[in-house]
């Protein structure tokens, strides 16, 4: 009898330390609650960050002369409007090429209502990017994050000028969303693949982005610019939640130092026209499964591929000893190759590797615009 209750005693033991254990395992699984203290935190960090990065950001207006005849005095016409990003408290001013593509004249109005005239430095047609010049001091500039480190699903800020609201008193509106997608290919979409501009590698986000925005800087949680808005898609001409910015990394932040500097930027060129690769060629185009390539559809004979011997088909998997990824990869790290160096290229010829070395050429001069300042 005596044996029969220990051994019941024992099972009683035995399930409460097993709902025990389960209940543990449940407490730690279930989701915290957040209290109301909670979300008056991240509605405060949300009002720091808007007070930090506000005054940073300007409203830009261009307008055009007329002369509605011989014997009338001329008139100022409003001509676009858009948003900037100091970049330097001497004075210098970001924004993107279109906002003052067309402008004769600039104004800039800061966070304080304070107006001033601006001269445009140096613009980029092909990244989008310009960088102004105002007789101004002392101003606080933004400060820049890396995008290489943006995530999917990260809180974005956008700040600018959207519909003109702060031409009059200079005072920029915040809006937040998410990061919705990287590297989005989006130039056959906005410019229909106009070959002068291109919208490679851009950030989708959520935040609201109307006209005006342009030229406005990206924020992340931290603070700091991750890009600098450039466009919406939407069917009804304002934000329907679909905005794209520049990434700022290195080679944007390179377009803007040589901007400012008043030199133009020179852009790498092979001489080929690119396309994705497709399955299931693209499962065979690399040693690994990290890069798909980039396929070629034309060769300009006389261009630097052409004279290296690249044909159409030919597969690029890897330049200057980068792996490539897709099409766009290979715009961009040929963009950004110094004019002039001479890189490998491996690539693939009927699924054989091969390799050639390649002379990078100026894009401008290769396809007769006109050469960057120097």
């Amino acid at each position: 009898m005596e044996f029969r209750k220990n051994r019941w005693m024992l099972r009683l033991a035995t399930i409460g330390s097993l709902a025990a254990l389960l209940s543990s395992v449940v407490t730690a699984q279930a989701p915290h609650r957040y209290e109301l203290a909670d979300l008056r935190a991240l509605e405060q960090a949300f009002v720091d960050l808007a007070a930090n990065v506000r005054p940073s950001v300007v409203a830009i207006r261009t307008y055009q002369t007329r002369r509605p005849s011989d014997t009338d005095a001329a008139v100022r016409i409003p001509h676009s409007q858009g948003s900037g990003l100091i970049i330097d408290p001497a004075g210098f001013i970001a924004t993107n090429a279109h906002v003052v593509e067309g402008g004769e004249s600039i104004i800039v109005v800061l966070h304080d209502r304070s107006r001033f005239d601006a001269v445009l430095v140096q613009a980029d047609e092909r990244s989008d990017l310009a960088v102004l010049k105002i007789d101004a001091s002392n101003l606080p500039p933004v400060r820049f994050g890396d995008a290489g480190k943006l995530r999917v699903n990260q809180w974005a800020f956008a700040c600018g000028n959207p519909f003109g609201l702060a031409n009059d008193d200079g005072k920029a509106s915040v809006t937040w969303g998410v990061i919705s997608a990287l590297n989005r290919q989006m130039t056959d979409r906005l410019v229909g693949g106009d070959p002068m501009r291109y919208y490679g590698n851009l950030i989708e986000t959520s935040a609201a982005i109307n006209p005006g925005s342009s030229g406005g800087p990206l924020f992340n949680l931290d603070g700091q610019v991750v890009g600098i808005i450039a466009a919406i898609e939407t069917a009804s001409g304002v934000n329907e939640g679909h905005g794209f910015a520049i990434p700022v990394d290195k080679d944007v932040q390179h377009v803007l130092d040589s901007l400012k500097s008043g030199r133009g930027v020179r852009y790498g060129f092979l001489g080929v026209s690119v396309d994705e690769v497709e399955m299931p060629d693209s499962r065979r185009v690399a040693d690994t499964s990290q890069a798909r390539g980039a396929r070629i559809t034309r060769v300009d004979a006389e261009g630097p591929a052409g004279r290296a011997g690249l044909k159409p088909n030919d597969v690029v998997i890897e330049f200057n000893g980068v792996p490539i990824q897709d099409r766009d990869h290979l715009i961009r790290i040929v963009g950004f190759t110094p004019v002039g160096s001479e890189v490998n290229v491996t690539y693939l010829r009927k699924q054989v590797k091969r390799k050639a070395a390649v002379t990078v050429a100026d894009r401008q001069s290769s396809l007769g615009l006109e050469p960057a300042v120097e």
